[in-house]
């Protein structure tokens, strides 16, 4: 059997605890699971992770946080301690990435290049890094990789948003309720993957959001 090494960041790639156990429980039908390093773990964030962390004696790394926009969001801890790894523990047969937005084509290439098997998850989203791993592997669950919003595309989201809440709010029809709760669950999820590096005029635009939320929650 394979022996696999999990390098995983809870915080930029979204990973929730049902989607994190059920990743453990792919990775284990596959192989020994011999490592496991979890980024962007926050005690007070990530309350519910800490049992199982402790549980299997897994590694964590605290959030790390960015004052440039324009930053990548990959964690760049991840490549620092896959180059180890392929140094320090050669038993390690094969590596799965679940990581944020960035560029792992250099690292996953090296890997390939000294035999490494490499896995991911199966995801909505086709990033970058896809057409490197030798697997992906789907989940039990629904996974969706975040994407990061640009300014364009939140200006045109706050724009269709506002139509639909003025629509709404101005309908006495039976379905309107319906059409309240559906989009109050599409604002929610748009501000629950609000990075923490925004810009003001970014930020401005979120709290636009936010206020077409609570209307509607009135």
């Amino acid at each position: 059997m394979n022996n696999v090494a999990l390098l995983i960041d809870i915080d930029n790639a979204k990973v929730s605890l049902p989607v994190f156990e059920d990743i453990l429980k792919q990775i284990k039908e596959k192989g020994n699971l011999i490592y496991c390093k979890v980024y962007g773990f926050n005690e007070r964030k990530h309350i519910k992770f800490d049992e199982v962390i402790e549980k299997y004696g897994f590694d964590s790394a605290p959030t790390m946080r960015y004052k440039k926009r324009a930053k990548s969001q990959l964690d760049m801890r991840i490549i620092i301690d896959a180059v180890k790894m392929f140094y320090t523990m050669p038993h390690i047969d094969t590596y799965c990435f679940i990581a944020g937005d960035g560029d792992l084509v250099p690292l996953l290439s090296y890997l390939k290049a000294g035999g490494k098997r490499l896995i991911t998850v199966s995801s909505d989203v086709i990033d970058g890094n896809d057409h490197m791993f030798d697997e992906k592997f789907k989940l039990s669950i629904q996974y969706t990789r975040p994407v990061k919003l640009s300014k364009k595309q939140l200006n045109e989201k706050l724009k269709a948003l506002s139509e639909r809440t003025t629509k709404i709010m101005s309908s006495k029809s039976k379905s309107s309720k319906a059409e309240r709760e559906k989009l109050i669950q599409e604002l929610e999820a748009i501000l629950n993957e609000k990075p923490d590096d925004v810009e003001d005029d970014e930020q401005a635009l979120y709290e636009s959001l936010q206020s077409l939320l609570e209307i509607l929650k009135i």
